[in-house]
């Protein structure tokens, strides 16, 4: 192999995989030094670029990596490799003086990463936990004076493996050398902690979890979490090499290894390959074990504005690291459209108090970041259940607090472009919440009826309904007209019931037993449906009236809606469910009808506009009926994890560019799109 090229044509013939894989143990010791040179001296000439070509070269190692599962129980070779990586990166981080050498030992420490790896996903897609583990055990060399035993078990083989990579991560200077060497390590680690994709087993019941959570592992928990995060704001390109010496050419053909190809073109062209596996480790590691102490869960939400000086912190015992929210907040904003960083941020939010603390304070800004979470409802139907939620639970989050419901009517917006429905000149940020919002509602309610949905759709309308500020007139009538196409479906739906009802009482009585089942089973869903559309109707009335209670002055647009749409709060007067909310809001429409009425000509729509404007300054509020402020805070479920940890798992499954086989797999639905 050596300095030589090696296509995957010719892989099953190389001598030094095929003496690795034999059932002849290699140690690592001096009289070996020649075999691991010219094993982890190698570049590959056709590596895959795509998921697909990455199946291709797992099925082509495949017989490779069978050899050495079925011959390993003997030779022990997977704890000789890991015995070199633990090596490797103990020389990396002794001696930077010899940058050849050094860029050497980065070139081979990354081969025996890949080996590794390989291996190591092969036992994890094929085997139990413990049998994994079993495939880890270390022979000790004879030369070894720290030991007296003759083999090290695999939990102590793994921990050990488990920190190198740690180490690599944040100990050794990120460079465009070792960028190849960090990612490749954070791919490791992926591949080691995917034993929950194939497992029924919790994380805390998990080995390998608990190594990662508990041991030597969690010492390094603040800055590996810090790093992580680092790598995910910096958004660094893939580097390229240019060939000139040995060693720079050993690098080219390492990064086309690691990029699988991606690294060619262009800056524009060069994809941020660190940032995305960073971030899909940080998610990993931090949504496992919450139940437990998680030293990474913990590092994340105490983490705090590196900008923000000391003497101005609002607490004096911040014990997390500290990293730039604005530079964060940047790359957030930026990068949305992805699931994991709409995750993050929803993290970031209902945790950080720092963070949400400096976002709600750039009040100016805060169209950077809530433009992207509508894009996400407002494409929905393209989009997961997942991905929708977090965007719909960020705006909640947001909708709590006073100072964002009051900001957002201040900011203007011009030409959104990718709202279709209608061309919007210029809206407000709040009126453009408003508009997706009721568009997401009326989407839900026609189509999955989602009660998570809509419920927290109508509580994010809630909190921010007392403060809807010169809401346009298109932003009016969609919020009427969303009322009343709601209420035509409901009072719909209450027609087939006391149909259903009065051919009972006149003893109607299905024709066959198969028609009698489908009654039965069509009763409780119809029961459903009148339960989520009154609960909405009642919610949307509630919404109306507190802005009309709240903030009448500042809008007559939706004043004059109402009196224009009048006619669809007729069938809700004597309604049980909506008579009190209802009888609030006909008092405010008689009151401005009065006074247009009051007027003997007819009126053109800018003198019916001044009367609404003019008649609001003098509108007694104490007629109305007190109602309780509508304020509603999201409250993340009991078990998190149940939700979390098949979606993350499931992102790693699809954005990390490892091709897992999804035969075995059991925490999710691999072929369904959540």
């Amino acid at each position: 192999m050596g300095l030589n090229i090696s296509s995957l044509n010719n892989l099953k013939q190389n001598q030094y995989l095929n003496k690795l894989v034999s059932n002849q143990h290699i140690s690592t010791d001096a009289s070996n030094d020649d075999f691991w040179k010219q094993l982890l001296s190698f570049a590959f000439d056709n590596l895959p670029q795509m998921c697909n070509e990455q199946k291709f070269f797992d099925e082509n190692v495949a017989p490779l990596l069978s050899t050495l599962i079925e011959n390993n129980l003997t030779s022990h070779n997977i704890g000789s490799i890991v015995r070199i990586v633990i090596n490797k990166t103990s020389q990396l981080k002794e001696e930077e003086s010899d940058q050849q050498n050094y860029n050497l030992i980065v070139w081979q420490t990354y081969n025996a990463l890949f080996i590794l790896r390989s291996a190591a996903k092969y036992l994890i897609e094929t085997l139990t936990e413990d049998n994994i583990i079993r495939h880890f055990v270390a022979i000790v060399d004879s030369n070894d004076t720290k030991s007296d035993k003759n083999e090290e078990s695999g939990l102590v083989i793994i921990e050990q493996l488990l920190n190198a990579l740690i180490e690599i991560l944040v100990d050794i200077p990120l460079s465009d050398m070792t960028y190849n060497l960090q990612l490749e390590a954070i791919n490791g680690l992926l591949v080691l902690l995917s034993t929950q994709m194939y497992s029924a087993r919790p994380a805390n019941k998990s080995s390998i979890y608990r190594l990662v959570m508990q041991k030597k592992c969690a010492i390094h928990a603040l800055l590996l979490t810090k790093s992580l995060l680092t790598n995910f704001v910096a958004q660094r390109p893939a580097p390229e090499f240019q060939s000139g010496s040995i060693i720079l050419g050993l690098a080219s053909g390492l990064w086309n290894v690691l990029t699988l190809g991606y690294g060619k073109g262009g800056d524009s062209d060069k994809p941020a390959f660190l940032a995305r596996q960073s971030l899909l480790l940080l998610l990993v590691l931090t949504n496992h074990c919450t139940t437990e102490v998680n030293p990474y869960r913990e590092a994340l939400f105490s983490c705090c504005d590196s900008q923000l000086e000391s003497k101005t912190a609002t607490d004096q015992t911040v014990t997390g690291f500290k990293i730039d929210f604005t530079k964060l907040y940047k790359t957030l904003c930026v990068n949305l459209n992805d699931d994991q960083t709409t995750l993050l941020l929803y993290m970031l939010l209902h945790r950080n108090h720092y963070f949400k603390s400096f976002v709600l304070s750039r009040a100016l800004e805060l169209d950077q970041l809530v433009i992207p979470i509508l894009k996400i409802l407002y494409t929905s139907p393209d989009r997961n259940s997942h991905h929708i939620y977090m965007a719909l639970i960020i705006l909640l989050v947001l909708s709590e607090d006073n100072l964002f419901n009051e900001s957002i009517h201040d900011i203007t917006l011009k030409s959104i472009v990718w709202y279709t429905d209608r061309q919007l000149t210029e809206i407000s940020l709040g009126g453009l919440i408003i508009l997706i919002v009721i568009r997401t509602i009326q989407y839900n309610m026609s189509r999955s009826r989602d009660r998570f949905l809509h419920t927290n759709l109508c509580a994010t309308l809630a909190n921010m309904s007392n403060h809807f500020k010169r809401l346009s007139p298109y932003v009016s009538q969609r919020l009427v007209s969303l009322f009343e196409k709601l209420s035509k479906k409901f009072n719909k739906i209450l027609e087939e019931i006391q149909t259903n009802d009065n051919k009972t009482s006149n003893g109607v009585v299905q024709s066959d037993a198969s028609s009698d089942c489908e009654t039965n089973s069509v009763v409780p869903d119809v029961v459903q449906d009148v339960s989520i559309f009154e609960e909405v109707l009642r919610m949307l009335l509630e919404i109306i009236n507190a802005c009309l209670a709240a903030q009448l002055t500042n809008n007559p647009n939706l004043v004059y809606t109402l009196l224009y749409k009048r006619q669809v709060l007729e069938p809700f007067h004597s309604h049980p469910c909506f008579q009190d909310i209802v009888m609030n809001i006909e008092t405010v429409l008689t009151y401005f009808s009065n006074r247009i009425e009051s007027v003997d000509r007819n009126l053109s729509v800018a003198e019916v506009y001044e009367i609404i404007q003019q008649s609001s300054l003098q509108w007694p509020s104490d007629r109305l009926k007190k109602f309780p402020e509508l304020r509603f805070r999201y409250v993340e479920d009991e078990q998190p994890e149940e939700f979390f940890i098949p979606y993350i798992w499931s992102l790693v499954f699809r954005s990390s560019h490892i091709y897992w086989n999804s035969q075995n797999i059991l925490l999710f639905n691999p072929y369904r799109n959540n």
